[in-house]
Parts: C-alpha cells; structure tokens; sequence
C-alpha cells in the first residue's frame, strides 16, 4: 500500500515536467516567430516585373500619340511654306514663301518676302511690291459656278486690248501654272514697263490677274510663280 502511494505522486511529477517542457518549447517558438521579420506587406507593395511590363505598356501609346501629333504639326508647317523658284533680271534665285490668304476672296497662295496682300476694292485684291508700289498684280477670284472662263477672257482681252498693241503670251511663259483647266495670257510691252494679263481656271476657280511691272524691279516671274500657286480656302 505504501508502495501505491509513492507511485502516485512520482507520476504526477512526472506529467507536470513534461507539461512544463512542452509549454517551454510552445513559447520558444511563439517567440522565434515573432521575431521574424515579416516579409509579406513588402512583397505586396512591390509590383512585380509582370506588373512593370503592363504599366509601361500602358505608357506607350501616350507617348506615341504625343509623337505623332509633334509630327502631325511639323508636317502642316512645312506645308504651309514652299520653295519658290523665279528669274528676276537674269539671275535665278529661290525664296521661301509662305502661305496667304484673302480677306475677302476665297483663294490662298504661296506669297513671297517683299510683297504685301491686302484688298484693293470688292472682289479685287492688290499684291504690291515693298520696294515700290507701281509694280503689282491685281487678283480676282470668281468661283466657277458664278461665271464662265468664256467671260472672263473675254473681259481679260478687252482690258488689255485697252492698254495697248496686245502680245499672246507662250506657253513657256506661262510653264509654272500645273494641274489647270484653260489659261491665257497677254502682254503689252512699254519703254521700260509692261503690263500682263493672264485668266485661268482651276481648282474650281476662275482667276484673272493684272501684272504691272518694270525693268527695274523686274518681278514678273515672281508675281506668275506666286499666281500659279493660287487654288480655293
């Protein structure tokens, strides 16, 4: 009976040890988790190269959209402005000339440096010369449903015939005016002046053009070289 007694609390010892160890291990690894750094907010806040790959892929078209409309603009500037070839007293020069518009009349042009466009009356506009306002070419232009090219060659030749002994222009002479339906143009010859002009139909445009001029100046092949650049708003 002693011996069972004795045995009783031996056990319960025992049990109450290796509760305690368990408890001791329990805790130690409670603690050594909780001293380990946590890595997971940071893997959630650093997007992955899957992620980066989409986001500069979305990048992308912005960028190449500002491109093309850097390219769009550069594209219409350079159209609005074109090289001019003309012969003034002998000597072949080259200029560029930007593009014009009336105020009034329903045409645009490529006009040289050294001329001025404004409107000589309704329906009439004046590009004169900066150097000197004697040498110019008078612009009208009629849309062709209001008229005929019939009509206005026929006002064209009366005018010049008015002026003085009448002279047909050549075809070479009139060479720079491309892509027209029907054109003709007259010359009256002075001392040291002339007067020129040319009806035309293009574009769907009726033009007709008074050149007046002088050997000291010498721009009629300017003035024609900017009339053939002439074409509807």
């Amino acid at each position: 009976m002693q011996k069972k007694l004795l045995s009783v609390p031996a056990l319960l010892l025992t049990a109450v040890l290796v509760v305690g160890c368990n408890t001791s291990d329990k805790t130690e690894d409670s603690d050594a988790q909780k001293n380990e750094p946590s890595n997971t907010s940071a893997e959630q806040q650093q997007p992955s190269s899957k992620d980066k790959t989409v986001d500069e892929s979305q990048e992308t078209p912005t960028s190449n959209a500002t491109n093309k409309d850097n390219t769009d603009n550069a594209d219409n500037a350079t159209k609005k402005e074109q090289e001019v070839n003309y012969v003034q007293k002998g000597v072949d020069k080259t200029e560029k000339a930007k593009e014009s518009k009336s105020a009034t009349q329903d045409y645009k042009m490529q006009q040289l440096p050294g001329f001025t466009l404004s409107q000589e009356e309704p329906g009439k506009d004046m590009l004169v010369s900066n150097d000197n306002a004697e040498v110019f070419m008078r612009i009208e232009a009629i849309d062709s449903s209001q008229s005929s090219y019939a009509d206005a060659k026929t006002s064209m030749q009366d005018y010049m015939n008015a002026v003085g002994d009448t002279s047909s222009l050549t075809s070479e002479d009139l060479a720079a005016f491309k892509d027209i339906k029907n054109i003709e143009g007259y010359v009256v010859n002075f001392d040291t002046e002339k007067v020129i002009g040319v009806v035309f139909e293009k574009d769907g445009l009726i033009t007709k053009l008074t050149i007046h001029d002088n050997d000291e100046l010498d721009l009629t092949d300017a003035m024609l070289k900017m009339a053939a650049t002439i074409s509807k708003k």
